[in-house]
């Protein structure tokens, strides 16, 4: 996002009604330049924190005194239970008091995050860009660009990547190098996330972008969803098939291997060589662990030990899988 001042989200803040108090106002301005899930923000970052009554944020009984202690941000949304905490938050500059942080949080990245007018645009002299491709963003040294692609405003593509044909790129994408998308894969769109707020299911929006390592490939339509606060990562040597999916959030780790047509829910993290064969999903905020195994067209609702090969719906340890079929074929014959 281009730099924002402080006192102008403030102004914004306070004449659209969502500033409740202000606490902790900081000494001169503040420029804010990017914005960042609360555990990874920065001293210029916009965060939000939901408060002790969010189990998703805080664990059961919120944050330690010491994990407050260790949170950095140049803004911080949070709810009015937590107006007396600001001296337990020393590494945040500027602490906003509202009703529901999560829906400032969204109302402040549809006001002032989406502007991708100072995103470095053009292509390397060596890339070849194909007539009918659009390349607004940035693509390196050696980039082959297909047919049909379009590159938006704030994407980058590291040298040596092939876009094959109609590959779509969207803003505040960046891919590492020596990467191939085979045609109609999608990177950084939207991901399907809604929440409730007023009576009304809400968009989320997804700007966070997604942040590809070296020598990855994408199998055809394949698509990849930005993240909303923090990106969605895959890291080095990972290998997609067709129709993949990979859902806002997520944190993929090296050499990871999905076949066609499984997926992944959002914020899911993978270690490093996990594979998935074809057909298996897997549901939101869960861990597959180093070295897990996903059986074709399992089902996964529990997180996944490192090592573990698992199997069927909803997906357990593959050898009583094994068991319980013959168990249940026999069963059926008698």
């Amino acid at each position: 996002m281009a730099p924002v001042a402080l006192s102008d989200v403030l102004a914004w803040l306070r004449s659209s009604g969502l500033l409740e108090a202000d606490v902790a106002c900081p000494e001169g301005d503040v420029q804010l330049t990017g914005f960042a899930a609360v555990d990874r923000a920065g001293p210029s970052d916009v965060s939000f924190w939901l408060g002790s009554t969010s189990k998703s944020e805080t664990n059961a009984n919120g944050y330690a005194s010491s994990v407050l202690e260790s949170v950095r941000a140049g803004l911080l949304f949070a709810p009015p239970e937590c107006a007396s905490l600001a001296d337990k938050l020393p590494g945040v500059r500027f602490l906003a008091i509202v009703e529901n942080p999560y829906h400032a949080m969204v109302e402040f990245l549809n006001r002032f995050a989406s502007d991708c007018s100072m995103a470095v645009s053009g292509h390397a002299a060596s890339a070849k860009v194909h007539a009918s491709a659009v390349v607004e963003g940035f693509v390196g040294e050696n980039v082959v660009v297909g047919p049909g692609c379009v590159v938006m405003r704030g994407a980058k593509v590291g040298a040596n990547c092939v876009l094959e044909a109609n590959v779509t790129v969207y803003p505040n994408v960046e891919i590492g190098e020596g990467c191939v998308f085979q045609a109609g894969v999608v990177v950084g769109s939207r991901g399907f996330g809604f929440y409730e707020y007023a009576g009304k299911r809400r968009m989320v929006p997804h700007l966070a972008g997604v942040r590809i390592g070296d020598r990855c490939s994408f199998g055809a339509n394949t698509v990849v969803a930005a993240g909303f606060v923090s990106p969605t990562t895959i890291g080095n040597d990972c290998h997609f098939d067709s129709f993949v999916q990979i859902g806002h959030n997520c944190v993929l780790g090296n050499n990871i291997f999905m076949a066609s047509q499984s997926g992944l829910a959002g914020t899911v993290t993978v270690e490093d060589d996990v594979e998935l064969a074809g057909g298996a999903q897997v549901a939101g905020h869960l861990t597959l662990g180093k070295g897990a195994r996903i059986a074709a067209k399992a089902g996964v609702t529990k997180s996944i030990p490192a090592g573990r090969m698992v199997s069927g719906f909803p997906a357990i340890e593959i050898n009583i899988w094994r068991k319980a079929m013959v168990k249940l074929k026999r069963l059926g014959e008698s």
